[in-house]
């Protein structure tokens, strides 16, 4: 089961409300709560109305979405799980919003999960202050919402989602019984030394500590075993003084199995050089790991480095081809700007000089003295 919680700080009562009915599958699942209307349009103006009560504030919120969700159970039937999914919400607005305005549906659109959708109100209904509840309270709500389903309705198949600390107690419980069966270090060090004494070589010692349970390792220069009951590491020093002298005085292998089947030439110098890793690494050690890795680091940053220098290189050629023809864009703009107001300028210039002619004359024309000369 999941509790989903989103504020809002715009007044979108009308929004949610179409996408809360719009995506119903049937009327007769939705939850009226503190509303008097039964329709979406007047149920929004109740909402508006009651949200027109609180001060306005920069951030508030006007109300909050959420959403109540199960998986689908396979034992039961879709409408048995639609009803108990509304006692589920039904139960958490009791418990999270009592007094406050609530309308919300049932949604199937999901293959796998049911779910409800819920607009609840920023404050009580008619009240101008906002309901304050605290994290720690919201998520008390949750996890007791959650317990009560898995405890009175276990045919919704539902599994642990918010309480994850419960599930985290019981696995603490049981590393603790698994802890109060494991060997104490004082029988491991008897098995041990049990182990060492019969043993004639380090690989011997290996066979018999797995027999008893146990996995001898080495860390740097420190032996050891591992309970694997348990999964506790136990230095040899640390149970006694005395096992880590016999184990250091084994070989790694008999003297004789090295005579009757000798090793490939140059294989015992390698053994020798790795002799103090663990079985899985005597093959390659991690010296050689890291320069493969180094190598192949390197290259894929050859590879990247050479990608990003053809990248920018076609970025340049790019930008270059667009420059120059921005260029010409404008060369072309002010030529022509230029010859426009070059051919307006000789115009201009045509009309004063015929205008000049024209007043001349007329002044000429005017003069009486000019008539009785002429």
């Amino acid at each position: 089961m999941i509790v989903k919680s989103m504020s809002r700080k715009e007044p979108s009562f009308g929004q949610l409300v179409g996408y809360i009915d719009r995506g119903a599958s049937q009327k007769t699942w939705r939850i009226r709560h503190n509303l008097l209307a039964r329709d979406p349009e007047h149920i929004r103006d109740e909402f508006v109305q009651n949200g027109d009560l609180l001060a306005r504030r920069k951030n508030g919120v006007y109300l909050y979405h959420e959403i109540i969700s199960i998986t689908r159970a396979e034992g039961i039937s879709l409408e048995r799980q639609k009803a108990r999914l509304r006692e589920i919400a039904e139960r958490y607005i009791s418990e999270r919003c009592p007094d406050n305005l609530v309308f919300g549906n049932l949604h199937d659109d999901q293959k796998h999960s049911l779910h409800y959708h819920l607009i609840i109100s920023a404050n009580p209904a008619g009240e101008a202050k906002r309901l304050r509840l605290s994290k720690g309270r919201f998520r008390e709500i949750q996890v007791q919402l959650e317990r009560h389903v898995l405890e009175t309705m276990p045919e919704l198949e539902q599994s642990t989602a918010i309480d994850k600390s419960r599930e985290r107690d019981r696995l603490e419980e049981t590393r603790k019984e698994q802890a109060e069966v494991t060997r104490n270090p004082g029988d491991i060090a008897e098995q041990v030394q049990a182990a060492l004494t019969g043993s004639t070589d380090r690989t011997g010692l290996r066979l018999k500590l797995e027999a008893l349970g146990m996995e001898l390792y080495i860390r740097g220069n420190t032996p050891g075993v591992i309970d694997r009951a348990s999964g506790k590491k136990h230095r040899l020093k640390t149970l006694g003084l005395h096992l880590r002298e016999s184990f250091e005085a084994l070989p790694e292998h008999k003297p004789t199995e090295t005579r009757e089947k000798p090793a490939p030439e140059g294989e015992k110098e390698k053994g020798a050089e790795v002799e103090a890793l663990p079985e899985p690494q005597r093959h390659q050690s991690p010296q050689q790991n890291h320069e493969e890795q180094k190598s192949e680091w390197k290259a894929e940053l050859e590879q990247l480095r050479q990608h990003h220098e053809e990248t920018r290189q076609v970025e340049t050629e790019r930008s270059n081809t667009l420059l120059r023809e921005i260029k010409a864009l404008v060369r072309f703009a002010v030529s022509d700007t230029l010859r426009g107001i070059r051919s307006r300028a000789l115009k201009m210039l045509e009309r004063l000089n015929l205008k000049s002619k024209q007043y001349e004359h007329e002044r000429l024309r005017r003069d009486p003295n000019h008539q009785r000369d002429s």
